[in-house]
């Protein structure tokens, strides 16, 4: 029996491993069996594959080669062009198909790692179906390889690591205004930020605008995948005033390195805005990188030339549910950016009874030590989930701005304290009995 599962090997997956890496935890962990499972044939997620560029600096993905644990196992990273790409950009917002080779590198480092353990192992192009909780305190993967065959995993923890889903039923059955949702007609133009940052979806989109006379564009969403949309948009395609419109439910929060930058920029800010650990301004709710830029010229910040194609209008009852109707049937593209929830995996308890997780509700999927919830607040205690739309909340020594209230997607953050918390949180299972829930609901 391995130690540990990891269902999923992109950034979110390895951020534990990524933790113990740099903590000087890995090899030990490996020794005790860990195995790796992901559909796609190496380490890496689908990063690389957007075509937009990231709302992290480049210093902040070389802060792997920051330790000497770290220094030593990613050592085959300093010499590659992705990393000199990502130093050039040390201040910068590198572009994404960066980052993602710089992700493979780590995978493949990691992958030589784990091979060289001689316990832990990798199942490429393995898919896993279904966890199932065993009476022993262990857990069963259910998978099946490219080629047909089924085989079962057991571990005795698992974490669930399998990226986050924008949730596209939700969009046709969510009042936009009262009265107003998108109606069926509109699903040839409907494109959701996620397809929309990549070439295919991008290429989708452009044929649409370029059939157009005069394109218009309606967001749906205001956090970041909003903004990153309209920058998009306005960097590949033409557009002519207030032809992008985002309609949102409340302005943006903006990222500032701390409160003089904030009130230089017209800012009121107030201490509940501010992250006591590194006293940055909307640390984890705010815009960042290109987006937070656009948004500067929507708003005609300081030292700032207006943006006049994109325009800011409220869903909060300042738009005619007629006139929002009229600008959804006039639009040449919808795109949905309502973010995103964690994807999951079925998972049944020790009486054959499938669990019903808090993530499957558009929930928090995750508690403060990284265990996946239940609907009814109980968790799997032996089962942790990391990555995109997990909903995890930072807290203590980890910092960020007391009124954020949304969801804590950061590289940074899964490498680092989030990596942390599930490692530290397996170790504590691995030393314990697990008491496994027996309880079925849905």
């Amino acid at each position: 029996m391995q130690s540990t599962l990891i269902v999923g090997a992109g950034p979110g997956g390895t951020g534990a491993l990524v933790w113990a890496a740099q903590h000087g935890c890995l090899d030990d962990w490996l020794a005790k069996g860990v195995t790796i499972v992901d559909r796609q044939s190496r380490f890496s997620g689908s990063i690389g594959n957007y075509i937009i560029n990231s709302d992290s600096l480049g210093g902040v993905y070389l802060e792997i080669l920051g330790t000497p644990s770290g220094l030593e196992t990613f050592a085959a990273l300093r010499s590659h062009p992705a990393t000199e790409r990502l130093e050039e950009m040390r201040h910068g917002f590198p572009p994404l198909h960066i980052v993602g080779q710089h992700f493979r590198n780590i995978g493949e480092a990691l992958e030589a790692r784990i091979a060289g353990s001689g316990v832990s192992q990798f199942r490429a192009r393995t898919d896993v179906r279904a966890l199932r909780l065993c009476p022993d305190g262990s857990i069963a993967a259910d998978t099946v390889d490219a080629a047909g065959r089924r085989e079962v995993l057991v571990s005795r923890t698992a974490i669930m690591a399998i990226g986050g889903t924008q949730d596209q039923s939700r969009i046709f059955t969510r009042d936009l205004a009262p009265g107003v949702r998108l109606a069926p007609e509109y699903t040839k133009k409907i494109i959701f930020s996620d397809q929309l940052f990549r070439r295919s979806g991008w290429a989708r989109a452009a044929t649409l605008l370029r059939a157009a006379v005069r394109p218009k564009v309606v967001i749906l969403g205001g956090s970041h995948s909003a903004f990153s949309s309209a920058w998009l948009l306005t960097n590949r395609a033409p557009f002519g005033d207030g032809d992008i419109k985002v309609l949102l439910r409340r302005l943006p929060k903006v990222y500032y390195p701390n409160r003089a930058a904030a009130e230089a920029d017209g800012m009121t800010v107030t201490d509940d805005d501010i992250c006591p650990r590194t006293k940055g301004v909307n640390r984890l709710g705010g815009l960042r990188g290109d987006g937070r830029e656009l948004w500067r010229r929507i708003d005609a910040r300081p030292g700032c030339d207006r943006e006049h194609r994109v325009a800011l209008i409220s869903l909060n009852g300042e738009l005619a549910p007629a006139d929002l109707e009229a600008m959804l049937k006039d639009a040449t593209v919808i795109v949905a950016a309502f973010g995103y929830r964690a994807a999951t995996l079925p998972v049944f308890g020790v009486d054959g009874g499938r669990l019903d997780l808090n993530a499957d509700h558009g929930g928090v999927a995750v508690a403060r030590d990284g265990s996946v919830l239940l609907s009814d607040g109980s968790t799997i205690p032996n089962l942790f989930g990391i990555g995109l739309g997990n909903g995890y909340r930072p807290w203590g020594h980890m910092g960020g701005e007391p009124n954020f209230e949304g969801q804590a997607n950061s590289l940074w953050l899964y490498q680092n304290h989030i990596g942390e918390v599930v490692y530290r949180s397996i170790e504590e299972r691995l030393r314990e009995p697990v008491e496994v829930p027996l309880a079925v609901t849905g």
